[in-house]
């Protein structure tokens, strides 16, 4: 065990994930909504599936459930909760996991389509029952044999701006160390002034307010389900298994369009202005491309800021520097550009259980890619950042 060492000096994995267990809904959703909670199902191939408001087909645990394997031995579809390793969906079993890998805590994230199937719902009250539902989980069940390891960042609903605040500060109450935002808080299709009060809110709280990678605002949810529906029902593959695979890892790249439009928006639109203790940590979205993202939108800043009426005093990269951090897994241009990005702004994670992960090797990717780094600056990376952006050492 790792006790002997102090909180600072130990590796956090800054964004992991969890799989929902197959009892999630009966045991933390009301009973009386039970019958539009996510469905398990099966897959094309036999394997445990969960089919989600809006989706195509049966959305396959293969890639989320069996870390460890090898490359070639990852499947989408045909996998069972019988085959899934148990640090997956249960608490107790995560913490085994973690000592075989070498980290001592996790910041953890919630199933991305799970979430989106509350936070797309027309129904308020069903928003606001499956959002708790999911916290609760996480607090009493998933990350209560250890919380301080175990680091669930609260999830936030789709029901506006004071909704979000009392979620928040509810949170905060309960003892999370962060919240995860899939929309904006007002609900706009973009940010806006009228979110202000819940960055105030998380500012007060100094809770870390996350993005997942993309923010997708409630309306835009339910118009993609309309559309679904009117295209009638639909095989998970769309055609050829090849040809859907290839469609779907192409797709992971979509980070690389989504998150500078979010952070530009976040940077030019004043909100670090107005509120300077707000940080948001942008999750899963790589490091790498920071550097010169940063020159790109600092020429903007001075070519326009004449005739723009931008509402920031400061070019834009003072906000990131002071205001914003960013999570990779393996970014070895991250690393080479880490002073242009931020040593104190970019965070190393293992995205635990997802098909991308190291584990149980990530002491061995992190020595291949920072071996070479100071030795200080490593650890800020690997584990400090992470214990001082979320408060783990309060």
């Amino acid at each position: 065990m790792m006790s002997d060492y102090r909180i600072v000096d130990r590796i956090v994995d800054s964004d992991c994930h969890i799989l929902e267990p197959p009892n999630i809904w009966e045991t933390w959703l009301p009973k009386k909504y039970q019958d539009k909670a996510p469905k398990l199902t099966k897959d094309a191939d036999g394997g445990d599936a969960w089919l989600f408001a809006g989706s195509a087909g049966p959305d396959p645990i293969g890639l989320v459930s069996t870390p460890g394997k090898p490359y070639d031995e990852f499947r989408w579809t045909g996998v069972t909760y019988e085959e899934a390793r148990p640090g997956c969906y249960n608490g107790a079993e995560r913490l085994k996991d973690m000592d075989i890998d070498g980290t001592y805590a996790e910041i953890l994230f919630p199933p991305q389509r799970t979430v989106g199937h509350f936070l797309g719902d027309e129904d308020d009250d069903f928003v606001r029952a499956g959002i708790e539902a999911y916290n609760n989980f996480l607090w009493e069940e998933f990350c209560g044999p250890d919380r301080d390891r175990l680091v669930g960042m609260a999830v936030m609903p789709s029901t506006g701006v004071e909704d979000c605040v009392e979620s928040l500060r509810k949170a905060k109450a309960r003892g999370f160390k962060g919240v995860v935002i899939s929309c904006w808080p007002a609900g706009g299709e973009s940010v806006s002034r009228e979110d202000d009060p819940f960055w105030r809110a998380a500012a007060e709280e100094e809770m870390p307010v996350c993005i997942h990678i993309n923010i997708v605002s409630r309306k835009s949810r339910q118009a993609a389900r309309n559309a679904a529906k009117q295209a009638g029902s639909r095989t998970l593959y769309g055609g050829k298994e090849s040809d859907a695979n290839a469609k779907a890892v192409a797709g992971l790249g979509s980070v690389f369009s989504i998150v500078p439009a979010t952070m530009a928006q976040l940077l030019f639109t004043g909100a670090f202005e107005r509120i300077p203790d707000l940080h948001i940590a942008m999750i899963e979205t790589g490091v790498g491309w920071i550097p010169h993202f940063l020159e790109a939108i600092d020429d903007r800043y001075w070519r326009n800021r004449s005739w723009g009426n931008i509402p920031i005093k400061e070019p834009p990269s003072f906000y990131w520097y002071r205001n914003m951090s960013a999570t990779f897994i393996v970014d070895r241009n991250g690393i080479e550009n880490r002073y242009g990005a931020g040593i104190d702004n970019i965070m190393w994670s293992s995205d635990y259980p997802h098909h991308g992960n190291d584990w149980p090797y990530s002491r061995k990717v992190i020595n291949e890619m920072m071996g070479h780094i100071d030795t200080d600056e490593r650890a800020r990376i690997c584990g400090r950042n992470a214990v001082r952006i979320f408060g783990l050492d309060r």
